[in-house]
């Protein structure tokens, strides 16, 4: 069996396995020390890969900083304030009711006494407890030394309202106190903090950056591709089976995926599962054609399904279709905005891009948040077995780039 180093369904909280996003980054290392940040993005962009990756950064891997930090996720469940809070509190304290004592999660090993505490935490007043313990005294235990205490929320996408009047109450009174070390990192489906700077407009000021993550770029995709490969290769060589792969297969996959670092992972990992099933030697243009049929049918023919369908009740399926339709060839998938414009009401426009069904990777271009779904409508245009085949050509070809023939794996 082949080993199969991508992995579709994990957040890369390794850094091992996290590729790519220095210039990301490095952004959020500089605001970090500015302010509270907030990461956006499409599903599967890497929102919490990055959020994760961030902490640890913060925290002193590969890096001089020490700040303490703890992540919680957010669901629909939390509607008030002291719910959003007691969701930071389960990772910031333990609290023994029974012995009346408190003991810290984070930062130094300690335990302490407060009947005012255990009192307002039996009674679920969990936004006092939370505002008692960061004043100064509790904070500098907390924090010990430590540049900023991060509290990281990722899917805020599920709560953005009481994460609003949280983050206001939090900040408002930690900094009226004078303590500046605590910082918020959200991360969310685009476009939750318009949610909650709606609820909240005031609240966006404790916020220095809101980064809208893009996919991949492409030296950073082929990175990934290339270093999984390549362990692939090496793994089978040990077992005695020879893996080679096509020279321009690694150009296509990031092509096609159009650097989304879902697609990716998902291509590359039905790749292999492709090649170990149907063995020959080589990782090919077959093994992509297969990947994507079972992806864009099986896999996440559901999502399409459910894509279309609601594009339809909207009354946009029409207007998408149109901007398929008049896409440059090839991928990844590129319309000027003034195209779009003349092809379609601005209105639509603006539904399909809140609706992360188009993207905007630069400012005069609007593209596909998820390629594949461009990929199954070409494929659902195919009346025949042979027009298939012919429309999986078509993908193929048009998503080569140049030919990568020097490629040869290589350890990261």
């Amino acid at each position: 069996m082949l080993f199969n180093p991508f992995t579709p369904s994990e957040i890369a909280s390794d850094p091992d396995d996290f590729f790519g996003r220095n210039e990301e980054l490095r952004l959020l290392e500089r605001s970090i020390q500015q302010g509270s940040v907030v990461i956006q993005g499409p599903v599967g962009i890497g929102k919490s890969s990055l959020l994760s990756r961030v902490r640890l950064h913060m925290e002193g891997f590969q890096s001089d900083h020490k700040s303490r930090s703890l992540v919680v996720v957010g669901n629909r469940n939390i509607e008030t304030i002291d719910q959003a809070a007691h969701l930071l509190l389960s990772e910031l304290i333990e609290v023994d009711e029974q012995h009346r004592k408190i003991g810290l999660k984070i930062g130094p090993v300690f335990e302490f006494e407060s009947s005012e505490i255990i009192h307002n935490f039996k009674e679920g007043r969990h936004l006092a407890v939370l505002k008692r313990l960061l004043e100064s005294d509790y904070f500098d235990r907390l924090t010990e030394g430590a540049d900023f205490l991060i509290l990281a929320v990722d899917e805020a996408d599920k709560c953005p309202v009481p994460l609003a009047r949280l983050i206001r109450s939090v900040s408002t009174v930690t900094q009226q106190q004078g303590i500046k070390g605590i910082r918020f990192a959200l991360a969310g489906v685009t476009p939750f903090f318009k949610h909650v700077v709606d609820e909240d407009a005031g609240v966006s000021r404790f916020f220095y950056k809101n980064i809208n993550l893009l996919p991949m770029r492409p030296e950073e995709a082929d990175e990934l591709l290339h270093v999984k490969l390549a362990k692939v290769a090496s793994e089978a060589k040990k077992l005695r089976i020879e893996v080679n792969v096509e020279p321009e297969l690694v150009a296509r996959i990031v092509d096609l995926s159009g650097g989304h670092p879902h697609l990716l992972q998902l291509l590359g990992s039905h790749l292999i599962e492709n090649e170990d099933a149907n063995p020959d030697g080589i990782i090919d243009k077959y093994d992509l054609a297969n990947s994507l049929r079972k992806i864009c049918y099986e896999d996440r023919g559901s999502v399409y399904e459910s894509v279309l369908h609601r594009l339809e009740i909207h009354g946009k399926l029409d207007a998408f279709k149109l901007v398929i339709s008049n896409m440059a060839p090839g991928f990844p998938s590129r319309i000027s905005r003034s195209a779009t414009l003349d092809l379609i009401a601005t209105s639509d426009a603006e539904w399909l891009i809140e609706n992360s069904v188009l993207s905007m990777p630069t400012p005069i271009e609007y593209g596909l948040v998820d390629e594949f779904i461009r990929a199954r409508i070409i494929l659902d245009a195919a009346e025949t077995e042979a027009d298939q085949i012919s429309e999986e050509e078509y993908l193929l070809e048009t998503s080569a780039g140049p030919e990568d023939e020097d490629w040869e794996p290589s350890d990261k």
